[in-house]
């Protein structure tokens, strides 16, 4: 694992990553029941994706990543330092693989996320962004297009009404557990030809760390209306 805070280190550490194989469109979680409710049964590459709940949410975007880090880099933006890395590594993904970003200053945050995201290198980024402007997340978008990975973006739940520019947007939501059980409620909530409205839960075994999903009972056959700007 390496971790980065000055601009000069983000573009050093860019450097060393080589380009990624040649790969199919999307990015698959391996959980089909996930899988099954994006446009593409999978995560589309070259395109942001948000994430939306309190508190930290990490589990789909460590779904992701784990997939993810043998064809790339997997650079994570934790400035605050969040990420929980034995946490990371019980989810089978290989540590030594990942870019941890500390940015210095929230301005230079931005900028380091587009350019990993520009890097193609890099196969996902992921980031924890309060708010965004509309010109903010376009950019984030447009450099995501050019640099071909899967950007994912953990948001707070009252951004679900703010400006946004996503392939897909999620809910995510604790769910009754067990003893040795955690699990979350994950609903599709944008992602045009996509399964918008479903939900799945996903659990996670507190010994084990396996993770397994399963549809939600009494889903709702249409996504919420929101006043969000969308692009």
């Amino acid at each position: 694992m390496r971790w980065v805070s000055s601009t000069g280190g983000v573009l050093r550490a860019l450097a060393s990553c080589p380009d990624r194989s040649p790969s199919n469109e999307r990015l698959e979680t391996g959980l089909a029941a996930l899988d099954e409710l994006l446009p593409v049964q999978g995560w589309r590459r070259g395109g942001m994706h948000e994430v939306l709940g309190d508190g930290d949410q990490p589990l789909l975007p460590l779904l992701v990543a784990r997939r993810a880090v043998t064809r790339g880099a997997v650079v994570w933006c934790d400035p605050l330092g969040r990420l929980y890395l034995p946490a990371v590594a019980a989810m089978g993904l290989d540590v030594d693989r990942i870019i941890l970003l500390r940015p210095r200053a929230p301005q230079e945050e931005l900028w380091a996320i587009n350019e990993c995201l520009r890097c193609k290198g890099v196969s996902v980024c992921v980031a924890r962004v309060d708010r965004l402007s509309m010109l903010d997340a376009r950019r984030l978008q447009l450099s995501a297009e050019c640099g071909g990975g899967v950007g994912i973006l953990l948001r707070p739940e009252r951004a679900l009404t703010q400006p946004y520019a996503a392939a897909t947007r999620w809910r995510v939501r604790p769910s009754p557990g067990e003893r040795t059980v955690h699990r979350w409620k994950v609903e599709l909530i944008h992602g045009h030809g996509g399964r918008v409205g479903k939900s799945v839960i996903l659990e996670v075994d507190r010994d084990t760390n396996h993770v397994r999903a399963s549809q939600a009972v009494a889903d709702r056959s249409a996504a919420p209306a929101t006043k969000a700007i969308t692009a």
